[in-house]
């Protein structure tokens, strides 16, 4: 992760945390609300982690 610039290095904590509290998260027990929470949480890690990956792999394709 030493290559990722720090903004790089946030998003990619923010989505390990994110995912870490979906795993987390009782279903079962969990509101409508708090599942609409962090489905919203996961998808904005995810468009974040993808725009990493597309900065990386932006001068790959050449």
């Amino acid at each position: 992760m030493s290559n990722l610039t720090p903004g790089q290095q946030a998003t990619v904590r923010l989505a390990r945390t994110a995912l870490t509290t979906s795993h987390q998260m009782s279903l079962g027990s969990a509101t409508d609300r708090e599942l609409c929470h962090n489905i919203g949480r996961l998808e904005i890690a995810l468009e974040q982690a993808l725009r990493i990956v597309d900065d990386l792999t932006e001068g790959d394709q050449s």
